[in-house]
């Protein structure tokens, strides 16, 4: 099985009833290490160029894909990885025009091997979640790959989108 089967995630009906995407990555940092990746605005550019997340209650956040649009939201929760358990939670809003607003929320927890991330895009409509779970596995892919080390790591990732959006259409 290739990496993008094996990063493949999920769309359809969650917990809560409502229709989401899900994703799981294994990552080999420490959730400390994986909350940096995703809230330090220079950590962030390596893997998310154009994007950033204010990681705070009310913070603003930003996914510019350039031509292909541009979601906006705000930080509704944040919470780092602290505490006996070593978790951590960041909650945004996802505002994409056309279709109704959503949530994304990152989830990021200890393994015996590093982090467990996890991320859930709920309450999006079912017609447009394909093209946001191809875009989700292809940034997550990046996030990894830069995480390693890799200083190419947004062009490795889209390099496979082809490969990858057959996974989901």
């Amino acid at each position: 099985m290739n990496r993008t089967d094996t990063n493949r995630g999920t769309l359809g009906i969650g917990e809560d009833g409502t229709f989401r995407i899900h994703f799981e990555r294994h990552l080999p940092h420490t959730p400390d290490r994986v909350w940096a990746w995703l809230t330090e605005p220079e950590l962030l550019e390596r893997w998310l160029p154009g994007c950033s997340i204010d990681a705070r209650h009310g913070g603003a956040v930003t996914f510019d894909f350039g031509e292909e649009g541009t979601a906006t939201g705000t930080v509704t929760a944040a919470a780092p990885p602290q505490g006996p358990d070593g978790t951590g939670r960041l909650v945004h809003g996802w505002v994409w025009e056309g279709v109704p607003d959503s949530e994304v929320v990152w989830h990021v927890e200890p393994t015996g091997s590093g982090t467990l991330l996890t991320l859930t895009h709920r309450e999006v409509l079912a017609e447009p979640a394909a093209e946001f779970a191809v875009g989700w596995h292809v940034m997550l892919d990046a996030l990894s790959l830069a995480a390693d080390g890799r200083a190419d790591a947004v062009d490795a990732a889209w390099a496979n989108l082809e490969q990858v959006a057959g996974n989901y259409m």
